[in-house]
């Protein structure tokens, strides 16, 4: 293809397309308009429009997660920009790879207080992995080609592009095919012959080796690696807060969950007994780990691979640090095995394959509760009944995120999605909907509570503009739960500003204070109102056959002792310790 001459906005939006880019989510303004302007003209990208910037970014960061793509969100000037910065945040903390496109002021005017004028490229330098201004729009091509390999290689994460208003409209000639053939392969770190010898000898010498699966396993794509290579060995796996969704949990092989708040009491349990740790593509992070006391006594071996050398050893001392795209770790690691026909000590002994169902449902959580009001454990547990095994389910911050990571099953990759590392209240529609139209065949919900979905409540409108069949199944209990709890455990009961419900006079909700149901109707979104267990499932159905966007307050008890279990010790938890485990030292 020869080059042609076009607008460096042209460039961008033309560029993006070629690159497989085919929504793009925000609010458009005066200094982004030539750039939207190309995007009408000469793409089919389609553009949604939403009610708050911010869940513009949330909908390309949960397009990212659920597809494994570049999520794109544009904003114009000023506050379009920095209503994405928590987007932006939620995206870095876990490595997503997304762009972010602003509009600015004139280059000569930068720096001079003019109307919506804001230094959103230093304010975002922190939370991205990168963040450029284009200074010189004949410059245009090199601009969007940098960042999106940026965004796209080694440890990924989300990329700030600044567009001053003037720069947009400079013209340019470029050969766009020649330009993305240009692309670098993207060459990442793989583990030695001596990783892998390594890796032997320390499973050799294990009792109860246990593979941890972090987040880095669905970015890197390799749910099928972690299932080939944990059937090869024949140990058990255990997920993290990131990893929820890499491996089926109703597998022969799945122990659970760690953490001290996103967890399974038999995933803790493992964890803790275990004599080897391999931990592939996580960074024990804290929610993961608690005292890290659990994992620096009695003899305990780690293994900890992770493509970022800078993980290694930053909490948890390594046994050994394999610095490696996890995928061609485990790659490498069960093909060695197999052709050194060896098993490992888990093995050894036996010809009987593994099977940890039974010790799993020993140790779970009850859900079955047949009480009134709704307990959250019922509420989930219907839910996870009624969807199908590929659903999406999507999560905000707050106890009906930790109920749902404690007890809803997952068995697809990129179908849990939640923001690990910043915990984002509101976060949760907007990546339900982007989902929902990255797979319109596949079921799209959002779980949330109250607290949270005064959040992003405003977006039901997005919802509904645009008719994405999202379910919006918020545990209402008029509180901020997870803080209520806290203030409970740790404050002595002095609570302050965690209670939400008031006197609504203008509806027949008594003292919810908000309703819903009728909020979500004025915009134009379906919504029905459950007080007992045995309506959810039929409302589930009523909602998904409707074809439309869906709004489902499920009443559930805000009684506090019936508080979500977690750790309040700082400790991995759910069972009794062994007492030779001492928390005091680290």
């Amino acid at each position: 293809m020869a080059k042609e001459r076009m607008t460096a906005a042209e460039l961008m939006a033309r560029y993006l397309e070629k690159r497989g880019v085919k929504h793009i989510y925000g609010v458009p303004g005066a200094a982004i308009l030539p750039f939207y302007d190309a995007i009408r003209e000469l793409t089919a990208i389609e553009s949604y429009v939403v009610r708050h910037e911010q869940t513009g970014a949330f909908m390309a960061d949960g397009y990212s997660r659920a597809t494994g793509e570049v999520g794109v969100c544009v904003a114009t000037s000023g506050p379009g920009g920095t209503n994405f910065l928590t987007g932006l945040y939620s995206a870095w903390m876990d490595s997503i790879p997304m762009i972010a496109i602003t509009g600015q002021q004139k280059n000569s005017l930068i720096g001079t207080m003019q109307f919506q004028e804001a230094p959103i490229v230093e304010m975002a330098k922190p939370v991205t992995k990168a963040s450029y201004r284009l200074t010189d729009g004949s410059k245009a091509a090199e601009f969007i080609h940098e960042a999106w390999i940026t965004a796209t290689t080694g440890r990924r994460g989300p990329v700030l592009l600044d567009l001053p208003v003037d720069q947009q409209k400079v013209e340019v000639e470029v050969d766009l095919d020649a330009l993305i053939a240009s692309t670098p392969a993207n060459n990442l770190p793989s583990a030695s012959d001596e990783d892998i010898h390594k890796t032997f000898l320390l499973l050799k010498e294990a009792k109860r080796p246990v593979l941890i699966s972090g987040g880095g396993v669905n970015l890197a794509n390799a749910t099928a690696e972690l299932k080939a290579l944990a059937e090869e060995l024949q140990i058990p796996v255990v997920t993290t807060g990131m990893g929820m969704d890499t491996f089926p949990n109703d597998h022969p092989l799945f122990a659970g969950r760690m953490g001290t708040m996103l967890d399974t009491p038999f995933g803790n349990k493992t964890v803790i007994e275990a004599d080897l740790v391999i931990n592939l593509g996580g960074r024990f992070a804290d929610r993961s780990t608690g005292n890290v006391a659990v994992f620096t006594q009695n003899g305990k071996k780690i293994i900890h691979v992770n493509i970022d050398n800078k993980e290694l050893g930053k909490t948890v001392p390594a046994t050994l640090g394999v610095v490696s795209d996890v995928k061609s770790f485990m790659v490498k690691l069960t093909e060695a095995h197999k052709s050194l026909k060896a098993a490992v000590a888990a093995a050894v002994e036996t010809d009987v394959k593994l099977d940890l169902t039974e010790e799993r449902k020993k140790w779970a959580r009850k859900t079955d509760y047949t009480t009134l009001p709704i307990r959250q454990e019922r509420a989930l547990r219907e839910l996870r009944e009624f969807l199908d095994r590929d659903a999406f389910v999507s999560h905000d911050c707050g106890i009906s995120q930790i109920w749902s990571c404690q007890l809803f099953e997952t068995y697809e990759p990129r179908t849990y999605l939640l923001t690990g590392g910043a915990g984002t209240m509101g976060w949760g529609l907007g990546a339900a909907m982007a989902a929902k139209l990255a797979y319109p065949e596949r079921q799209s919900v959002n779980i949330l509570g109250d607290g949270s979905l005064g959040m992003s409540l405003q977006d039901l409108a997005t919802a509904a503009k645009h008719n994405i069949p999202v379910i919006i199944f918020c545990l209402n209990n008029s509180l901020l739960g997870l803080i209520r709890q806290q203030q409970n455990w740790f404050y002595g009961e002095r609570r302050i500003s965690t209670d939400l419900n008031y006197i609504n006079e203008l509806c027949d909700n008594t003292d919810r204070g908000i309703d819903f149901v009728k909020t979500a109707e004025g915009m134009g979104v379906r919504g029905e109102l459950i007080t007992h267990y045995d309506d959810i499932k039929p409302a589930l159905q009523r909602a998904v056959n409707s074809g439309k966007p869906y709004l489902l307050e499920v009443i559930v008890d805000p009684d506090p002792e019936k508080a979500c279990e977690f750790s309040n010790n700082g400790a991995l938890n759910g069972f009794t310790y062994s007492s030779q485990i001492d928390f005091s030292k680290q």
